[in-house]
């Protein structure tokens, strides 16, 4: 988990976030259960379900308390992997 969150705080490429994914995805220095770990979070994190509401923050709120109740990572990378989701649901 921590090459995972390492990988995760890593990405400064913010001028250019649909790139985040791709980024974590083809690191080429993760393991395949990092990679597939990555993938649950990403796609739990980004469910329609948590990103249909009109206020963006309240979203991203909700996308952020799912990803810590559920996931051993530092608010810091558990940050970044939202607002990298937000970009996606602006």
């Amino acid at each position: 988990m921590k090459a995972l969150e390492n990988k995760i705080l890593s990405f400064s490429n913010w001028s250019q976030p649909w790139t985040f994914r791709a980024y974590i995805l083809k690191s080429g220095t993760l393991t395949d259960a990092e990679i597939n770990l990555f993938d649950e979070i990403w796609t739990r994190a980004g469910d329609s379900e948590l990103w249909n509401k009109s206020d963006l923050t309240l979203c991203a709120k909700a996308s952020e308390e799912l990803i810590a109740k559920n996931y051993n990572l530092a608010d810091t990378a558990i940050a970044n992997i939202v607002r990298a989701l937000s970009y996606q649901w602006k």
